[in-house]
């Protein structure tokens, strides 16, 4: 059944804060990825949320480390050649402040069933102040067959 998604990502951020300078490995050791849609893959960039035509998909961050909240700042579509954007825009910005999420409708058409949408999650992790710092994820989209 056709239904709206939500993404939810899940961060380490005490541990991730106080990295310098992460690799992208230890960026994806310090986060998980859901949906409640049954999304599944490991690690992340393997991660694929299957969501619908014309319905609506958001991101969400959390942590379960206090004094830390997470931010979704951007979801960027990145083509790999043989992908397809599902969305109007190539960027889908977020809401903005320390708990910002982002929102967007999957297009209305029905060409993308079957299709992958390869995209970047930018997020960022604040402290306790107002101190954060910016980082990317890898994860996938696909169209419900």
């Amino acid at each position: 059944m056709a239904k709206p998604v939500v993404i939810t990502l899940t961060v380490q951020a005490n541990t991730l804060f106080n990295l310098v300078n992460p690799t992208p490995v230890q960026i994806g050791a310090c986060c998980s990825i859901s949906d409640d849609n049954g999304g599944s893959g490991s690690p992340i960039e393997n991660f694929t949320s299957t969501v619908f035509i014309d319905k609506n998909v958001k991101w969400k961050g959390e942590t379960p480390d206090r004094g830390f909240s997470i931010a979704i700042d951007s979801i960027a579509y990145e083509s790999n050649g043989t992908d397809v954007n599902f969305f109007d825009v190539s960027i889908i910005p977020g809401s903005g402040g320390r708990s910002g999420n982002a929102n967007a409708n999957v297009k209305k058409d029905d060409s993308l069933k079957g299709k992958l949408n390869e995209y970047i999650l930018n997020f960022k992790v604040y402290d306790s102040g107002n101190n954060f710092k910016s980082f990317p994820i890898d994860p996938k989209l696909a169209i419900n067959p």
